[in-house]
């Protein structure tokens, strides 16, 4: 490699002392060493401002910042903070509790610089857990499109992006989600470009807890079905009028759709909803109203969803977080 541009891991985190020392030696074994590493903290009230202090004082790229206010708390709220403060001409976001291979950095600066192209996307596996099988890693890179990762098979996960800080300036995460905030990171990303580098290898150690968000929303189905609703909505609203697609739009809408009847109509809809899926399912909206006294009196919906659905080529299922 002729150069070494900085590379700025941001990394969110909240009460994870416990497992964060192993997250940042990972960092510091990295093979590639022109790095900062800003960690945002979102209020934590254990050790973890004691542990980055002693990182701090272990090694100078290590940063350490509490999330101010004029950002909203959660994950979204520290990782724009954490863009705003940092310096490096390439930026890759972390976890509080993930592992990097010692030659992820090393491998994903190498393809964006020798590529010539605006991100890289490598692969994530548990090392604790099963994997899931809603990362689908099976594409190559002409595959990715806004639709094909927006609808259709297409995932990855937030650590697997390593993208040049001039791409994203302008794209921030949104604040208001507590689900699926990667997703629509990437959506907005790949309205804006498309040009990257697939490197098919595992390069971050994912690391499964049960007291994580996601964690704790799989325990619960109907909280699983609130989160995949506020997910897909916010999307809808983020997107709609930048990705002029009508596939894109129905697609969303139907995802609440879903997830609104499997929660047992329990799900309070937006304002808008009704005026939006009216407006993209013109001779078929009213099938939700079917849907929903069906499914409140007998339980049962599928019949009325499906006319909702009918000739649509998209599948629907959850988006890619546990």
């Amino acid at each position: 490699m002729i150069e070494q541009p900085l590379v700025s891991i941001i990394i969110p985190t909240y009460n994870r002392a416990h497992l964060i020392g192993e997250t940042l030696d990972s960092i510091l074994a990295q093979t590639y060493t022109n790095w900062e590493c800003i960690v945002v903290d979102d209020g934590s009230t254990d050790e973890t401002e004691v542990l980055l202090a002693a990182y701090e004082t272990k090694d100078k790229r290590f940063k350490y910042y509490e999330r101010p206010d004029n950002h909203l708390s959660g994950g979204n709220g520290a990782r724009n903070y954490g863009l705003e403060v940092s310096k490096g001409e390439y930026i890759q976001w972390f976890d509080s509790d993930d592992l990097m291979l010692p030659k992820k950095l090393e491998l994903e600066v190498n393809a964006l610089f020798t590529n010539d192209v605006d991100f890289v996307i490598s692969k994530t596996k548990y090392f604790n857990r099963k994997n899931n099988s809603f990362s689908n890693y099976d594409f190559i890179a002409s595959d990715v499109t806004f639709e094909s990762y927006a609808i259709d098979y297409i995932r990855w996960y937030t650590p697997d992006l390593m993208v040049k800080r001039s791409i994203i300036s302008n794209i921030k995460f949104n604040e208001l989600l507590t689900a699926g905030q990667e997703h629509n990171f990437n959506c907005k990303l790949l309205l804006k470009t498309n040009n990257l580098f697939y490197l098919n290898m595992f390069l971050t150690s994912r690391r499964y807890s049960a007291d994580s968000i996601g964690g704790e929303r799989g325990q619960s189905y109907i909280t699983h079905q609130i989160k995949l609703f506020e997910a897909h909505w916010y999307n809808y609203i983020d997107l709609k009028d930048k990705a002029n697609s009508d596939k894109f739009n129905r697609y969303s809408l139907l995802q609440c759709v879903q997830c609104y009847l499997e929660s047992r109509n329990t799900i309070p809809l937006p304002n808008g909803f009704m005026k939006a899926l009216k407006m993209d399912y013109p001779k078929r909206y009213y099938f939700f109203y079917l849907a929903r006294i069906s499914n409140s009196i007998f339980g049962k919906y599928y019949k009325f969803y499906e006319l909702i659905k009918q000739n649509e080529t998209f599948n629907t299922y959850g988006l890619n977080k546990n």
